[in-house]
């Protein structure tokens, strides 16, 4: 079994790594006729490691055809469903999915909908008549950010958009029979948050209760996140388990006082089956949410092999569960919670750990004691250097203080408050009186948890963000990790931490180009980074958005994505909000960058340099310079657009120009001044519209690149389709971001500037939606 799990998993990775589905392996029946043989000639294992990665495959392909017809996307479509799943409230916008009950040819069954101004507030459970304006599930495309056709893909979303101002938006009814369990798990939730009014911690115990999280707030995830204790907050492996552990005992200790009455039965028959009813339980409670699914899928193969067999290897029991997982749940794999879980339980098993009582043959209670705890604090150490790796894979950072916070914590939350918890939320139905004592209770011990951690975050040095590292230098990593927890002698074992700490250094790291330049995707805006070899400038900051801003979903993950951990320079051209609107939250995450922008614009509370022609400094051999605007009030009587700064990059090879939205006017004025020079690259003025990138400006600049930063279908129509062809019969090759996502361009070992990267084409995946 545990081959074939480990076969299966491969299978499914590598079907995840293709830019498309093959059509041929979508045929049932070749797909059964290759189990078939399988089966036949390498074994019953080898076959059944092909079911998983073939059913993943039909999985696939079935959600993929499950998207919006594209002929229905911008149309106004009535539709009815469910919600099914707790919306995402906040005071601007209310985020939710919706089952579709409607039979509208080319609707999907399943889609994520944002109601803006909501008249009425939806709950989960609840049936609803909305009329939508829908489009395919497509978000921005950069590196190290926030994949959401990736997110809509595992969570088979079909179509995304949002409900329009409309007399027939309505409440069918309020417990819909299609999601009885929803709606059940929102009465909990309603009769909690009663008992819990004015408790500052009740986000967190509704998280542990019912799997909602929409309560917890930003800061609360920073301060999860940065301590390595997020899994506290999420109803996971560790909540199920302790359930089922609990109930197991339970189970036991009924067993045998059915013993003491008379009654035969085996009391660990009733553990085992009251472990399995009660994680199954707890997993519903949470919606069955997809970490509880693994979770309770894990516990009841254990329980049904200890069942069938007297003895059971915990690999068998842990690959036995890996292939009900992929089974139950084929996009498993998409989700980083999977490889952190069994990826965890795998390091315990492979290390042979087990808590065990050093002082036991002594007989002193306190050898016992610290002899658990010394395992327990054993057992960080192993997952944090285990699961390091991971961490900088998934989220580009280590929490170096994990090992000490789950130490304190985990033991808090799997002692007292979870079981207060779930025993003041059963309560709920026996004694409110009740039910509010244990509840506040579990709110006032989560709060002495949180102040530790707060504590925790508040030490140097909390977080390591370590440099990029290339893939395989990660694969060296992970295998070096391995061989450090290896439980039997490896010659030179501690070697290996010095070849680690080599790669994690950058030694083993791609070379750092002289100069690379990232034209990000942040929709309808301009968002630029200009990296040398020792500094590093961001040219605007992308726009604001209803419930965010770029700079801070775009603009700082890709900074981190590309190892900036210091930010020179912040430049805005302009004062549009699709220029300026990321600036704070950039100048927040970097507040020593020197802010440059026009003489017009004002920040509050920020003093910035005025961008003026002539303004130039050197980094690293690279020259920038402000070509535009005029130094004073020479051109003051300009629209916004023409008084943008206009930043020349330029090596000894190689010429870069940012011009802003500058339109003809100043593109004229520099023209004839001759202030334009011939260059390798030009994010086009003002997004391609047809009142810039004039004839003159473009023989002037004559580039090998143009890079146009628009949104994909925005209302402008940008660019201008004369606009692109004039930039094409200059000789220049054109590229959008709406179509190739985030570009990165670098210099080569002679100097001379080339493509690097098209995210959204180069890193392509069956989810990604591609338009021209």
């Amino acid at each position: 079994m545990v081959p074939s799990a480990w076969l299966a998993l491969a299978i499914l990775c590598f079907m995840q790594l293709l830019p498309a589905l093959p059509e041929v392996l979508l045929i049932p029946e070749l797909a059964v006729t290759s189990v078939l043989l399988t089966w036949l000639v390498w074994g019953g294992r080898a076959g059944l490691a092909l079911v998983p990665g073939l059913w993943a495959l039909f999985s696939a392909g079935w959600t993929i055809d499950d998207r919006l017809d594209p002929r229905l996307a911008g149309q106004d479509i009535l539709v009815q469903g469910t919600i099914c799943e707790f919306p995402r409230k906040n005071p601007v916008v209310q985020r939710f999915m919706f089952e579709s009950a409607s039979d509208v040819p080319g609707l999907p069954q399943r889609f994520f909908i944002s109601w803006y101004e909501a008249t009425e507030i939806p709950e989960a459970g609840e049936r609803w008549q909305l009329k939508v304006r829908l489009k395919r599930p497509r978000g921005l495309s950069n590196p190290g950010g926030f994949d959401f056709e990736r997110w809509a893909h595992r969570q088979q979303v079909g179509a995304t958009g949002y409900v329009l101002r409309s007399a027939l938006n309505r409440r069918i009814s309020s417990d819909s029979a299609d999601c009885r369990l929803t709606g059940l798990r929102q009465r909990i939730a309603g009769r909690l948050k009663k008992e819990l009014s004015g408790q500052p911690e009740a986000g967190h115990l509704l998280a542990l209760s019912v799997g909602v999280r929409s309560e917890l707030t930003p800061a609360d995830w920073s301060l999860l996140r940065r301590t390595g204790t997020v899994h506290l907050m999420a109803i996971s492996g560790l909540h199920v388990g302790l359930v089922a552990v609990l109930m197991h005992f339970l189970g036991v200790q009924i067993g045998r006082l059915l013993l003491l009455a008379g009654a035969q039965n085996s009391p660990l028959v009733i553990g085992r089956a009251f472990a399995a009813v009660g994680a199954t339980a707890y997993a519903a409670l949470s919606g069955f949410s997809v970490p509880t699914v693994r979770a309770m899928v894990t516990v009841l193969v254990a329980v049904a092999l200890i069942s069938v067999r007297r003895s059971v290897s915990p690999w068998q029991i842990l690959a036995s569960a890996l292939v009900a997982v992929l089974m139950v749940d084929p996009a498993a794999p998409l989700s980083s919670g999977f490889w952190l879980s069994f990826y965890a339980v795998g390091l315990l098993l492979l290390k042979g750990f087990e808590i065990t009582c050093q002082g036991r043959e002594s007989g002193s209670r306190f050898f016992q004691v610290l002899g658990r705890t010394l395992a327990l604090g054993r057992m960080q150490i192993l997952l944090a250097v285990g699961l390091g790796p991971l961490s900088i894979l998934f989220f580009d950072q280590v929490s170096l203080v994990a090992p000490v916070s789950n130490l304190i914590i985990v033991p808090m939350f799997a002692l007292v408050i979870v079981p207060l918890t779930l025993f003041g939320t059963v309560s709920l139905w026996i004694s409110t009186a009740l039910a509010r004592i244990v509840l506040v209770s579990a709110a006032q011990v989560t709060e002495w948890a949180l102040d530790i951690l707060t504590w925790l975050d508040g030490l140097p040095l909390t977080v390591w963000h370590p440099p990029p590292i290339s893939s395989a230098a990660m694969v060296l990593v992970i295998a070096s990790t391995l061989i450090l927890v290896w439980p039997r002698p490896v010659p030179g074992r501690w070697l290996v931490l010095a070849l680690s700490t080599a790669a994690i250094g950058g030694v083993m790291t791609s070379g750092q180009p002289t100069l690379r330049v990232v034209v990000m995707d942040v929709g309808q805006g301009l968002a630029v980074l200009i990296q040398t070899s020792g500094h590093a400038l961001v040219f605007d900051a992308g726009p604001v958005y209803r419930t965010r801003d770029a700079g801070q979903s775009v603009v700082l993950p890709t900074l981190r994505y590309f190892g900036v951990r210091r930010l020179d320079t912040v430049v805005i051209s302009h004062g549009d909000a699709d220029h300026r609107g990321g600036a704070q939250s950039v100048l927040a995450g970097f507040p020593d960058a020197v802010l440059i922008a026009p003489a017009r614009v004002e920040f509050e509370g920020i003093r910035h340099l005025a961008c003026e022609a002539g303004l130039t400094w050197v980094w690293d051999g690279i020259q920038f310079r402000f070509l535009h605007p005029e130094p004073g009030n020479q051109n003051s009587g300009w629209s916004e657009n023409d008084d943008s700064c206009v930043l020349l990059v330029r090596t000894a090879q190689t010429g870069i120009l940012l011009p802003g939205d500058i339109e003809r006017r100043a593109e004229a004025y520099l023209t004839r001044h001759g202030l334009i020079p011939e260059v390798d690259l030009v994010v086009a003025p003002h997004h391609g519209s047809k009142s810039s990138s004039s004839g003159p400006f473009v023989t002037a600049t004559r580039p090998r690149f143009v890079v146009f930063s628009a949104g994909d279908r925005n209302r402008w129509g940008f660019p201008a389709e004369q606009v692109s062809a004039r930039w094409r019969n200059a000789g220049a090759k054109v590229m959008t971001t709406a179509y190739s996502g985030a570009i990165v361009f670098e210099t080569d070992r002679l100097g001379g500037l080339t493509l690097r990267r098209q995210q959204r084409l180069d890193g392509r995946r069956l989810w990604t939606e591609i338009t021209e």
